[in-house]
Formats: structure tokens, sequence, C-alpha cells
């Protein structure tokens, strides 16, 4: 953990009165320095909202949570254990007044209408926008204003040392109004995983493979690398997945092509017309290598060439026990636009301007921002993925938002269930998706390689970002709730606050330390933690950390990778290391990247914009882009536009002209330019 300075939490001055901590006055006349006085009890309302019942301050088990010491049970009803330090180390009387399952865009009208009187501190997920919003309309109390009175002097330090952090959670008359969930900013965010077993075993082994030949491909994706785009060493076809090791593809030819090409094209003849490919353009030790650690170096159609492979073999891949394999999952349908991520790999085209789904934005090399749903490249990459579906390569069940099935723990987790179902690659977190209770043959692999901002590379457009969760202070409550709130806000970026947010109570965790595979050390779990994760979470650790002790919830912090390391699988470790040695690109605020055509491709856009109440109303009512489903005719054009039977009435645009109409008819212009007005903003 960084050492870090210790804000004086205790002061012996009384309460000065705050003035000036609204958006009414936004430029505080005074610095007078505010000390707090910690010897007085405070009460302070919460209402943080995140839709789930079990992850607010309160503890909603109805087993009781019998603690370390062995006496101390924390029941239903109750602060959890975290809270309850909490309030003993800063004198605060925690009252939770949120509705535990109330969504946090209820919550905030709710609270809204009557003046945000009931609670002291609001916060939710996906709520930063709003909380800006109405502290510049005075309704919440300027962050700014508390750092120039001395109340908060790590928050201070921590945004001088991050200033891209400062300068994104700023709001457009120059004041900060909440404290988000700043995620490991500059660490990889989620990454490619698959089966390890099954790449080895149909192209390792192909000699004496007793390949599928009832199932068969119906072919309808062409190739992206073909013709003049063709990848070959001289055109960037030689990529360095690792220091000192090269792989150059040795040929133009295509693999997609040889495919299409086949008179039959069943399980057998795909599997070896693959392995033979990889033979001639490769110098791999293994074909399997061409897919698997650290020399991998297959690009887009070299991936969709493996799925066909996958697809006709279902029975010689899981040994007779199905007669069909999924290829691509998300973990649930609400992950379902991380298919559109594939993007990257067709050129390196924009889709989303960072972690956040909502995040449809990319900075043009002039500074400006783009809307990315809107553009023809894009446009053209859902007609790629609807070949790729129309060939059954993509679990369908993920466009159903009804349906709230996990896919990860199905595809991946009931290969021993009297009626399996089996995935083989999927997108997502690398801890949870490599737990050895889920599946012990999961790999983490590098991202397909791509010409991406015009250079060939490796490169996932995913990375930790600051997060729209956060929570914010009333400025109707008293001078003295807001001074305390202060401290509390303070309290969770001082070395003390920072570790038990991040790790949870000092009687959770062992006297020795843990080692990352960055090499750094960080505090390390007791038995009686990761036993009780067993007990009440399947092992999750995460889970157990937030809906049980209180920490790791989104509340304004600065999360810390330590402890997502501690509970990855050896597995899981590989897949970290393969990354972090490797020459992967990620977007950061930086924009840090290997020269190209945009000079900003590779720079964050903010979590969330600050819109003035006239550019607020614009957006509402002359545009419908924010429009709750506006974007399922996007998943219609790959559910339909290849293989038709599209329902009557639905909207799948068959060329660029009426898909942009789509966008120009809910008002892309005015939309663009308010945004492009508050990113101009934001970024003075």
């Amino acid at each position: 953990m960084k050492k870090r300075i210790i804000g004086t939490l205790l002061g012996a001055c009384a309460v000065a009165t705050l003035v000036a901590c609204g958006g009414g006055s936004n430029n505080p006349t005074t610095t007078q320095k505010v000390s707090d006085d910690l010897t007085k009890n405070v009460e302070l309302k919460l209402n943080m909202a995140y839709g789930n019942q079990q992850r607010t301050v309160t503890y909603q088990q109805s087993t009781p949570l019998v603690m370390p010491d062995g006496n101390t049970s924390i029941v239903q009803g109750q602060l959890k254990p975290m809270w309850q330090e909490i309030g003993k180390n800063l004198n605060i009387n925690f009252k939770d007044i949120t509705v535990q399952a109330q969504k946090s865009s209820e919550m905030i009208t709710t609270a809204a209408a009557t003046g945000f009187t009931d609670a002291v501190v609001y916060g939710g997920n996906n709520i930063s926008d709003k909380l800006m919003s109405y502290g510049v309309n005075g309704n919440f109390v300027s962050i700014s204003s508390l750092i120039q009175k001395g109340l908060m002097p790590d928050l201070e330090r921590y945004l001088n040392e991050n200033p891209n952090v400062k300068k994104y959670i700023t709001a457009y008359d120059g004041n900060i109004y909440h404290i988000p969930y700043i995620a490991e900013v500059g660490q990889f965010a989620r990454d490619f995983h698959m089966r390890q077993s099954w790449v080895e075993k149909l192209l390792d082994a192909s000699d004496k493979a007793n390949y599928d030949t009832g199932t068969k491909i119906d072919v309808k994706y062409n190739g992206f690398w073909t013709g003049d785009k063709a990848r070959t060493g001289s055109n960037g076809g030689t990529v360095t997945p690792k220091t000192g090791v090269n792989i150059t593809k040795k040929t133009n030819q295509n693999i997609i092509t040889l495919m299409n090409n086949l008179s039959v094209k069943d399980g057998d003849s795909l599997a070896k017309c693959l392995v033979q490919y990889i033979n001639d353009n490769y110098d791999y030790t293994k074909p399997s290598e061409l897919y698997l650690g650290a020399k991998a170096a297959y690009d887009i159609d070299e991936l969709i060439a493996l799925f066909r492979v996958i697809k006709a073999n279902p029975q010689y891949l899981t040994d007779g026990k199905a007669t069909e394999v999924e290829c691509y999952f998300s973990r649930q349908s609400s992950y379902r636009e991380d298919l559109l991520r594939f993007g990257t790999y067709f050129d390196g085209v924009k889709v989303h301007g960072s972690d956040s789904y909502g995040s449809r934005w990319y900075i043009d090399n002039d500074g400006q921002i783009q809307y990315t749903y809107s553009q023809e490249s894009l446009y053209n990459v859902l007609g790629y993925l609807s070949e790729i579906e129309a060939e059954g390569l993509i679990y369908s069940d993920l466009y159903d938002t009804a349906n709230k099935s996990n896919f990860r723990t199905q595809l991946y987790g009931s290969d021993s269930a009297a009626a399996p179902k089996f995935g083989f690659m999927t997108y997502d977190f690398t801890a949870s998706t490599t737990a050895d209770s889920l599946n012990p043959d999961i790999v983490g692999v590098l991202p397909p390689v791509s010409r991406v901002n015009g250079v060939w590379q490796y490169y996932m457009d995913n990375s930790r970002v600051i997060k729209p969760d956060g929570w914010s202070i009333s400025s109707a409550a008293s001078d003295e709730q807001i001074t305390r709130a202060a401290t509390l806000f303070n309290y969770f970026f001082s070395d003390k606050g920072y570790k038990l947010q991040n790790y949870g109570l000092d009687s959770m965790l062992s006297s020795e330390v843990f080692t990352g595979p960055d090499g750094k050390t960080y505090p390390k779990y007791n038995d009686w933690t990761l036993n009780a994760a067993k007990q009440f979470t399947k092992g999750d650790l995460s889970s157990f950390l937030r809906d049980y002790v209180g920490s790791l919830m989104p509340i304004g912090y600065a999360k810390e990778i330590g402890f997502e390391y501690q509970y990855t699988s050896e597995r899981g470790f590989a897949a970290w290391k393969l990354l972090q040695e490797s020459t992967c690109t990620i977007p950061t605020y930086a924009g840090n990247g290997p020269a190209g055509t945009n000079k900003n491709y590779y720079t964050i856009i903010p979590p969330v914009f600050s819109f003035t109440k006239k550019q607020t109303e614009v957006i509402a009512n002359e545009t419908s882009l924010d429009a709750d489903g506006f974007n399922e005719f996007m998943f219609n054009i790959i559910k339909y536009k290849t293989k038709g039977g599209a329902p009557t009435g639905t909207v799948v645009p068959m060329n660029y002209t009426d898909y942009y109409k789509v966008f120009t008819d809910a008002g892309l212009d005015v939309y663009v330019r308010t945004y492009q007005a508050a990113y101009t903003a934001m970024s003075s």
C-alpha cells in the first residue's frame, strides 16, 4: 500500500460555521481552516441506494455473522460491522434510512422532491451525473469548499496526486460536489477467457483426433482481413506479444476464405483446415499456441475460425455429453454490450469510451467528441457480428434482457451436472472467471491482434476507471452534520479508512502480508475471513465483504487491486501475469499508447458529464438517445440482418443510410452539440 500523509482527524477547535458550501456560492471567499471535534457524537442519516437489498450499510442476512472474537454477532437490522467500526472511530451515530432495494434513480427523484432534507449523505450506483447536477443547483455541499476549509486533507492529497480524477469529477462551475468510486485506475479491467483443453484437444491432436462429422457450419461470414487488408508480415502481421518475441504471419492467406472454400464444412474438415493453416503460417511448436500463452497472435478471423471448429465438434469436445456447445457468451444479458467490444478487432473501431456501456463517445484527433454508436464503422461491425450470429457462434440467450440467468455459471460451471451446458469463451473479470470453484479448465488469453489506431498491436478498450457511483452531502444538513460528513468522506482516503474499506476490519486480517503477481505486498486475510466467505457466499470474497461486512461498497473511495489479487486462483495469477508482461495497450486518462492516426485514441472520456439546467432540458426534450431500450435495434441488426426472421414491426436497418436516420430522428445533432459543450467546459 502506498504511504500516505495522514490528515488530522482530531481537532482542538470548536466547529466553525460552514458557509458557501452549496452551489449558490461556488467560490468561497474565506479559506479559514475548520476542525471537527470528534469528542462529540453526531448523527448522520444515510440514503444509499443500490437496487440491491443485500448491498446497503444495514445487515440484511437472516443468519447472524459471528465475528472473529467469537462473541460479537451481527444480526439482521444492525449496521454491518465495518460501519459500526467507522461509527466508533469517528463518533458517528449512523441512521440508515435507505429503502433497501430501491434503485438510485428512484431514490434521487424522491429525495429531490423534498429538497434532500431526509438525510445528510446521499449516494448510489450510476448516480454521479445527478449528484453533479443537483450540486450545482445548491442541493449538495461543495466538496471544493470543504477542502479549502481544511476538512479533507487526505482527499486533497489524493486529488493533487491524481489530477485527471480531479478534472473529471469537477462540475462545469469549477466545483466538486461528489466523491466517486474510483476503481483501480490504470489496471486491466476484464480480459478474454477460454477453455484451454478444448483448444489443445482440437489443434494439438489432429493426427489422432476423432473429430465430429455430424455437425456442419452454414457459413455466412466472409472474413475481414482479406484483399487489401490481408494480414502479412510486411503490413503488420508481425507483432510482439512479449519483449524479445516476434510472431510473424508468413503469407496473405485468410483462414475464413480457406474454410468457406471447403466442399464439406464439418468438424473434421474445419479442424484439419485450421491446423494446416496454422502450420503453414506460423512457427509454433504446437498449433494451440496461436491462441494460448504468451506468444498468442490470433486475429479476429482466426478466432472466428476457431469458433467454427468448436461449434462443429460438440461431442468430441464434451466426450459425448452434449450435442451443442456455445462459442462466445457474456456473463449475463445485462452485459450483452460487451459483444460490441469486438469492434476493436475490426480495424480498431471505437465502441465505448470507458468501462461503462453508457460511455458511447470517443475523442477524435481534433479533440472533439464523437458518438460511437452512430458511426458507419460500428454499423459495419454489427453486420459482421450478424454474420457470425447466423452461423450460431454467439450464445443467443445473451440478447434477451428479460433473461436474468448467469450464463457464465451455466456454461462454465455445469460440466458435471445431469444436463450440462458448455461454453467456450467469454470476456469478464479475471478473479471470478478463473475461480477454481467455477471450472479448473478456464484460462486467460491475450486479446486478438488488430490494426488499432493505424498500428498493429494488442489492445483492449477496457481499463479500470472512475465509476459513475459515489456520494454527496446535503446542503440542507446542519453545519455540525456537514463537518462530520466531510470527516467521514475524507476518512476513506486516510491510511486507516483506505485499508478498512478495501480489506475489512483488522480482526479479519493476518499478521502476514500477501504478495501479488505485480510483486507488491498487500494486507492478507486470515482463516476466519476465508472460511466465512466459504460458508456464506461459496467462497466469493467480494460478495462476502460487500453483503456481510460492508466493505467494498461503491461509495466515494479509491479501490486497491490487492484485494482482487488475493482471491484469484493460480490460473488467475497466470492471466494477470500474462497481461502485465505483454505489450497489450489499454486506454488511460493520460491517453498513452503507440502513435497512430488519432492522437487522442487512447484517452478515456469523463465518467459522466456536467450539464447546465438548460442542457439537461435540451437532452430530455429534444433527444431520445438516452431512452431505455433505444439500442435494442442495434442488436436486432445482429440477430436478423443476415438470417432474417425479424418480428413484424422490428426495425432492422439494412444499410447505413437507414441506420443513421434512426439516430438523426432521435436528435443526434443536438445531442452531440450538447455533450460537446459540456465536455469543453469540463476540459477547460
